[in-house]
C-alpha cells in the first residue's frame, strides 16, 4: 500500500492518545463515532468488493488507529459528518531520508500536493498510485476521496480482499495481509494487537462521541 515507517513512526503513533467528554482516554482505545460507522460500513461492504471476502470493522478500525489514530494524528483536526478529514493529512516526503523508501512523484502533486515526490495521503495513508488503483466511493456522494474515512476505509477493505484475499479468521493468513498493506512486521503486529483491543472492547465503551451528545436510538 506504501513503504514501510520508521520505528519511530510507528512508536510516535502508539503513544497517541484521545480525549472523550473531557474525560482522559489513558489507553487510546477510543474511536470518533463517524470514524466507527466508517469502519463498520466497510466491513458490510466486503462481500460486494470480492466474493466471500470477510473483513470485520476491527480490522479497519486498528489499521486507522495505527495509520493515524482515526484522522486525528498531528491535529487539531475535524472529522466532518461525511467523514472528511480536515485539514487533509499528508505523510513526509517518500524521498529515501530517515528509512523512508525512495517514491518519485506519480501524480504531478496533484492528489498529494507534491510535485517532487509521493506522500501516503489520508487517515488510511495511500500512495497515489494505490489510490489509483483501488479507490473507492464509500460515502456514496459519487467521489472517492483519500481524505475522506469512508472512502479510505472501504478502500483499505478492496486492499486486503484484492490483494491478500485470503480467510482472515486465521490470524497468519490476516497478518500476511497487513503485512501486505504495509510491508512491515512490526506494523502487523501492531495493527494485530488493536484488534485484539477492539474486540474484547464493547462498541459502547469504544465510540468518542462529541460532548452532549447521547447514543443513538437503536
Amino acid at each position: 500500500m506504501r513503504p514501510p515507517r520508521p520505528a519511530s513512526a510507528l512508536l510516535a503513533l502508539a503513544a497517541l492518545t484521545a480525549c472523550s467528554g473531557g474525560m482522559p482516554d489513558l489507553l487510546g482505545t477510543r474511536i470518533p463515532e463517524v470514524a466507527l460507522a466508517a469502519y463498520q460500513r466497510a466491513a458490510e461492504a466486503a462481500p460486494s468488493v470480492s466474493a466471500g471476502c470477510v473483513v470485520d470493522w476491527e480490522v479497519v478500525a486498528a489499521i486507522g488507529r495505527v495509520e493515524s489514530n482515526h484522522g486525528r494524528v498531528d491535529g487539531p483536526r475535524t472529522i466532518e459528518a461525511n467523514g472528511d478529514v480536515v485539514p487533509p493529512i499528508r505523510g513526509l516526503p517518500l524521498d529515501g531520508a530517515d528509512g523512508r523508501e525512495a517514491v518519485p512523484d506519480t501524480d504531478a502533486g496533484e492528489r498529494d500536493g507534491d510535485a517532487r515526490w509521493d506522500r501516503a495521503m489520508g487517515p488510511l495513508q495511500f500512495i497515489p498510485t494505490t489510490w489509483d488503483e483501488l479507490g473507492r466511493d464509500g460515502n456514496g456522494d459519487g467521489l472517492a476521496d483519500p481524505d475522506n474515512l469512508y472512502d479510505a476505509a472501504l478502500t483499505a477493505v478492496a486492499h486486503l480482499c484484492l490483494r491478500e484475499p485470503g480467510d482472515y479468521a486465521d490470524r497468519a493468513a490476516l497478518r500476511r495481509a497487513l503485512v501486505g498493506y504495509n510491508a512491515s512486521g512490526r506494523y502487523a503486529d501492531e495493527v494485530l494487537d488493536w484488534i485484539d483491543r477492539y474486540r474484547q472492547t464493547p462498541v459502547d465503551e469504544l465510540v468518542d462521541r462529541p460532548r452532549g451528545t447521547a447514543p443513538s436510538a437503536g
